[in-house]
């Protein structure tokens, strides 16, 4: 039967916090999926702390990134790291920390289901951007 990494979805999106963030950088089975992900241009998405996990598994270093801010001296200088709210930069979106979190999602949605419905969901939700 196939692995829970041959069977993901198209985004593979983490939530932040430095326990969860950590524990994901320490799994084999977040690298195998980050990997397989990345080699597939399916979506990578991060917030908060989680960053730190593409850093250690390796995925699209050189690439403009952001995260807690406290944190980014763990992406060891491999990134373009970018204070910016929300940074997508080709199939990886990250996002910043609890702040940011709206627009990280609203992001999502638009990478995932155009920005019409971004805009709908948005204007439903009473957002602004």
């Amino acid at each position: 039967s196939e692995s829970f990494v041959q069977k993901s979805s198209g985004i593979n999106a983490e939530y932040g916090g430095l326990a969860a963030a950590e524990a994901f950088a320490d799994s084999k089975l977040f690298g195998e999926l980050y990997t397989r992900h990345n080699d597939q241009n399916k979506l990578i998405a991060a917030i908060c702390a989680s960053p730190i996990a593409l850093n250690q598994h390796k995925i699209n270093r050189g690439r403009r990134i952001t995260c807690y801010p406290a944190l980014a001296i763990r992406l060891d200088g491999n990134y373009k790291y970018s204070s910016d709210p929300v940074v997508v930069d080709g199939n990886m979106i990250t996002s910043r920390g609890p702040g940011t979190a709206f627009a990280y999602g609203m992001t999502l949605l638009e990478q995932l289901k155009g920005k019409e419905v971004r805009d709908r969901v948005a204007k439903d939700m009473l957002y602004s951007s």
